[in-house]
């Protein structure tokens, strides 16, 4: 099997990064491999947002994952933006969320869920460290999976175990598939199945 930057139509696509954009006025470009053959859509280049109100979402959104993590690394911050909002990779959102302004609102409201179902603060960043995408799911992504987590697994939120659980196996605050469980055939969402928890 031949490898992406061995095949015959392999292109570059560059991307520049917020963390670049802030240390420079014009935006350092790094490359990133795609196939000249993937669709329009999906073959446009992510950049950084470029108006100023989305820049200051992106940068609260960054200034909190610091705070988080206990860093001060703004290429970290933005690498986990980026993840956790379809900036990147689209392993996890399958293109459901594609290079999304942070919103600040959920992000509160979902570091308040994680603390109401017993997740300490520096649990929190090593959940969002392994599952950066854990970060920008909806309040409803995590409630169905804590409630899936208390009636499969029998772990009850705001226990020692449901928190060593969620911090040792993130991926499942996101999972929202079932393809074992209801006797289904594989959906190819193996990145959001319990089946792999």
């Amino acid at each position: 099997m031949m490898s992406r930057a061995t095949m015959p139509n392999a292109t570059l696509r560059y991307t520049p990064t917020l963390a670049a954009h802030r240390r420079q006025s014009s935006s350092t470009l790094r490359p990133r491999a795609s196939s000249s053959s993937s669709s329009s859509s999906s073959s446009a280049a992510a950049s950084a947002p470029t108006a100023p109100e989305d820049i200051a979402a992106w940068r609260a959104a960054a200034d909190v994952v610091k705070d988080i993590l206990g860093d001060d690394d703004d290429e970290r911050a933005d690498t986990v933006v980026a993840k956790a909002f379809g900036w990147r990779a689209q392993g996890y959102w399958r293109n459901t969320k594609v290079c999304e302004v942070p919103n600040m609102e959920r992000i509160e409201a979902s570091l308040a869920y994680l603390a109401s179902v017993g997740v300490t603060r520096e649990n929190i960043g090593a959940i969002v460290s392994k599952q950066p995408e854990i970060f920008a799911c909806d309040v409803e992504q995590l409630e169905a999976a804590t409630t899936h987590i208390e009636k499969n697994f029998f772990m009850k939120r705001n226990t020692s175990g449901f928190v060593k659980f969620v911090v040792r196996v993130p991926m499942a605050l996101g999972c929202n598939v079932d393809c074992a469980g209801e006797g289904r055939a594989c959906e190819g969402e193996c990145n959001r199945c319990w089946a792999r928890t």
